[in-house]
């Protein structure tokens, strides 16, 4: 049955009467096999179709309670079909109490999903994305902080999921079976339904959905402290300076806020003044002082002393703890996080920002990649392979492991920083200003025996890459901000023009290819070996030296990445070029033949045949044995002619430097 009623509680607050609006479906009213959204007026569809493709049949095939449920799965990559939406009373909440529980029913490996959505315009932000793996673990996201919560749950049993939010104060307890498994902060203030969806290898059952909203009440002077930010999902022995968010909960504006931050021992405090926080409004304070994230669970204690130079009329909502259990990094270990990405596809800013977010949140500890797709900055090795390993774009691989949302992928970062890593690489390089030939030598020293097919890549990353004509444009389905915040681009135009687009970890070049150097250590390594690996590449003339990265991979048995390393260019000269095995590119030994030039010898002019090599950018550059460059152009022809008339007779080489290897051709002027 289904019941949606107002319950008068006895609240008073300055004379005004608070109602509680609740909501309540064990779907044991409705005819089974047929449609919920034609059943019920109070549940939707995604594109509100009810009997449509993305509706829900109701099931008779096992329920918590009565004889009916929903039952969802999905075996297509992308989810679905169906889709079916919960509004809570259909306005946007972002005050007072809401509760809600429902019963599922996870099959044996088997996932589950929903989300809570921000606003009533669905698509416009997910507060929280839930999801239950296959193997009893669940996690809590979303697209600003990343990992909010993680636990297990009972798999192939009924179990009670609960949340409990205070949305006045931003306090966020959900509960397994009436256990909290953890309380939290959102980034997100406002909640306006819920959202079921199946996702890739889902299987579950939900009955008995109710829910509750509390409305607030407020009071006349009342300040609370309803976010601290910096804190959550840094690593222990980081730095951090908190950011402690303010909220109106009173009906007078405050104009100073005292606040104290407790954590380890350590008591930062600051006054902010000539402040102008009115009634329900936010306001972020950055404190004055920094604070070390240590190993072990701490809590951190976050109190709002005085308002207005005075205590206000709520003690209760003027302290947030949260309990700081940092990650414990293993030593010298690096994650690498790979984006397919292409300027055509609307959704991929949304990696650029989570890459760029990972990035100042976990610095040296991640190493991101955004790999190009049918764009100018695409590398056609690198593109071929991944996109055989993604669903679609954007998509995320964390240390080659499973594709995900780049939104998602900081709870895989987390798992794999802490795996101790086999080996360790130290980058270093030599260049050559001349000819533009950058020489690199990954230097792995295995840290633990293994035995099997270890492989090494070597990769180069380029940031602020910018460029003029129209397929550098950005498509951004973020524009206007219908679809919610995502770093600035929900200010920008779609498509953003190529003028206002800078783009950062660039992914060029990869060798000797995608899958790495196989067998590069032999069977069998004993802890503490050391290897040496050396490969050549002459760079793009358009690329910037001082924006360009090596990262040097190390790629177990499995495919997957043990480890890595990322230098600048400066970095690792300073580092040190080490002689060891020569590592040629892919094609870089039969792309030879793919460049012919005529005649040779000659005495007034050579031409250049590339037929087979007109998909891929190629600079031609020209040296006289002493090193001297005598000649360079783009090849954006599929014959190029040199005037050689004025060259002194002798020998000279020719480099045509490309994406997937570099082609030296022999020439003698007569």
């Amino acid at each position: 049955m289904k019941k949606i009623y107002l319950a008068v509680c006895a609240i008073f607050s300055l004379g005004s009467l608070v109602q509680a609006q609740s909501f309540s479906d064990n779907f044991d009213s409705y005819t089974a096999n047929a449609f919920l959204g034609t059943s019920s007026s109070s549940w939707k569809t995604w594109t509100n179709k009810p009997g449509g493709a993305d509706d829900i049949k109701i099931s008779n095939a096992k329920a918590h309670s009565g004889s009916n449920s929903l039952y969802f799965t999905s075996t297509s990559a992308n989810g679905g079909p169906s889709d079916i939406v919960l509004p809570f009373g259909g306005s946007e909440l972002s005050s007072g109490t809401f509760t809600m529980s429902m019963y599922m029913f996870v099959d044996a490996q088997k996932k589950g999903y929903f989300n809570l959505q921000e606003q009533t315009t669905l698509g416009n932000g997910w507060s929280i994305d839930v999801n239950f793996d296959s193997v009893g673990g669940f996690d809590i996201v979303n697209t600003t902080s990343g990992a909010l919560l993680t636990g297990t749950y009972p798999q192939n049993a009924w179990f009670k999921m609960s949340l409990i939010i205070n949305l006045s104060t931003n306090t966020w307890d959900f509960q397994i079976n009436d256990v909290s498994k953890g309380v939290f902060q959102n980034s997100y203030r406002k909640i306006a339904s819920m959202d079921i969806y199946p996702i890739y290898n889902s299987s579950y059952y939900i009955d008995d959905v109710t829910y509750t909203i509390t409305p607030a009440t407020p009071t006349t002077l009342n300040g609370s402290i309803t976010y601290v930010d910096k804190i959550e999902g840094r690593l222990a022995g980081s730095e951090t300076t908190p950011v402690i968010e303010v909220r109106n909960l009173g009906t007078t504006a405050i104009t100073s806020a005292s606040i104290e931050v407790d954590y380890n021992g350590k008591v930062i405090s600051k006054l902010a003044t000539g402040l102008n926080i009115a009634a329900g409004a936010l306001f972020s304070i950055p404190m004055n002082d920094v604070i070390t994230i240590v190993s072990g669970s701490h809590a951190l204690t976050a109190t709002l002393k005085q308002v207005n130079g005075s205590n206000d009329d709520n003690a209760a909502d003027n302290v947030k703890v949260l309990a700081v259990n940092p990650i414990i990094p293993a030593i010298n270990k690096a994650v690498v996080g790979e984006e397919a990405t292409g300027t055509w596809c609307q959704w991929c800013p949304r990696g650029a920002v989570w890459l760029k977010n990972m990035e100042e949140k976990y610095g040296e500890y991640f190493i991101g990649i955004a790999v190009h797709n049918n764009d100018p900055m695409r590398n056609s090795n690198y593109d071929g392979a991944m996109k055989n390993l993604v669903s679609g774009y954007p998509n995320m691989l964390v240390d080659r492991g499973p594709g995900t949302d780049p939104s998602a992928m900081e709870p895989d970062f987390l798992n794999r920083i802490m795996v101790a890593p086999k080996g360790v690489i130290r980058n270093g390089a030599t260049y050559n200003s001349a000819t533009g030939e950058l020489k690199v030598s990954l230097t792995t020293t295995f840290k633990a025996a293994v035995t099997g097919n270890y492989k090494i890549a070597f990769v180069l990353s380029e940031d602020s890459v910018t460029g003029t004509d129209a397929s550098y444009n950005q498509a951004n389905a973020y524009a206007g901000g219908s679809k919610g915040v995502m770093g600035g681009f929900e200010k920008l135009p779609n498509p953003v023009p190529a003028a206002q687009m800078v783009y950062d970890h660039v992914g060029r070049i990869i060798y000797p290819n995608f899958s790495g150097l196989s067998n590069a250590y032999g069977n069998s390594v004993n802890a503490n070996d050391s290897f040496t690996h050396n490969f050549s590449v002459v760079l793009d003339p358009s690329w910037k030296l001082n924006k360009i990265h090596i990262i040097g991979m190390l790629i177990d048995p499995s495919g997957r990445i043990d480890n890595a390393a990322k230098a600048s260019v400066a970095q690792a000269i300073a580092n040190g070029y080490k002689a060891g095995t020569e590592v040629l590119g892919l094609n870089q030994m039969n792309v030879q033949s793919s460049v012919r030039v005529f005649p040779n010898p000659s005495k007034n002019t050579f031409v250049f045949n590339r037929t087979e090599m007109l998909n891929q950018a190629a600079v031609l550059s020209i040296y006289s044995m002493d090193g001297k460059m005598v000649y360079s152009q783009l090849m954006d022809a599929e014959n190029v002619s040199v005037d050689a008339s004025a060259w002194p007779a002798g020998v000279y080489v020719a480099n045509i430097a490309t994406q997937t290897g570099n082609v030296q051709l022999k020439l003698v002027k007569e």
